[in-house]
């Protein structure tokens, strides 16, 4: 019984001093015994390290905190990781999927109308915002997260995207560029990788354009390329090792359509509603995450 209020007492130590450096010869100082007898002690009533469960909790904390809004890079900051990759690869690790799917279901939530969301995520230009405007905003975004990106490297990709959608327009009466910013914007909200948001400017590449692969391969990063190959094909529903990027792609440009749903006519808007939530329920029952699955179904029965 002694040993069981030990760590019950050390377990809420470490729930009250999360955001703190923790180490094992503090806690077990707390504790009141050595560090090699605290440890031993910890590992036979848990199972795991007492940093194994240090580390599990703050990523459960992570987690819930990114459900309600928070941006991967400053939990990442809060909990002790260095950097995005390192919470990512950890996250991952610990849950199966990237934190960004889980970032992407709650800006989907919101755009859908979840009843629990009750902020916004994510704060963007205006819908009808100039090209040049949006792209500012997505190298803005790209740059935030990653300073070493090569600005000129992006704004070379842009201006290819701009000629292979020059002429073409949306419902609204936009030049229909703006669609594709607008998906890559959704991705780096998302926090997705630099190649993800950059795919985004293509997401409609192959099917609104007389362009080919083999023409995206001549211009653009190899990684970029793929992803674009990889969500038109018609497997992309299979899990190969782009299989996440890919799900951000196609949610991001969902998100997007879903956003300007009112240039459709009723049955276009019905279809749209449809394939998003398609997208969506599957994804968040995949990943566990069952309180969003529970929305979803809600919003699909008083909706659709």
């Amino acid at each position: 019984m002694e040993a069981e209020n030990v760590i019950q007492n050390s377990m809420k130590y470490i729930n009250d001093h999360m955001e703190e450096a923790l180490t094992v010869g503090q806690i077990a100082e707390m504790a009141g015994y050595s560090e090699y007898h605290f440890s031993r002690m910890f590992r036979q009533k848990t199972g795991i390290s007492v940093m194994e469960y240090v580390k599990g909790e703050r990523l459960r904390r992570a987690s819930v905190e990114i459900r309600n809004g928070s941006k991967i890079v400053d939990v990442a900051m809060k909990y002790g990781w260095e950097s995005h990759n390192g919470f990512t690869k950890a996250f991952k690790k610990a849950f199966g999927y990237c934190p960004a799917l889980l970032r992407a279901m709650v800006i989907g939530m919101e755009q859908l109308g979840g009843m629990s969301m009750n902020r916004k995520t994510i704060v963007g230009p205006d819908e009808h915002a100039e090209k040049q405007v949006l792209f500012e905003a997505v190298k803005e975004r790209i740059k935030e997260e990653n300073p070493e990106e090569d600005v000129r490297n992006l704004e070379q990709i842009y201006l290819y995207a701009c000629q292979i959608y020059q002429g073409k327009k949306r419902y609204s009466g936009d030049e229909y560029i703006t669609h594709p910013l607008h998906t890559a914007l959704l991705l780096a909200d998302m926090e997705a990788e630099p190649e993800t948001i950059l795919a985004g400017l293509f997401c409609d590449a192959l099917k609104k354009t007389e362009t080919t692969m083999e023409d995206l391969r001549k211009y653009l990063p190899k990684k970029v390329a793929d992803l674009i190959e990889e969500k038109a094909a018609a497997e992309s529903d299979r899990e190969t090792e782009l299989w996440e990027q890919v799900t951000l792609l196609r949610i991001a440009e969902r998100l997007h359509n879903m956003k300007t749903i009112e240039w459709m006519d009723e049955e276009q808007r019905k279809k749209r509603a449809v394939e998003t939530l398609e997208i969506f329920l599957p994804l968040a029952v995949k990943t566990g995450n069952h309180e969003i699955a529970e929305e979803l179904k809600t919003l699909a029965e008083e909706n659709l």
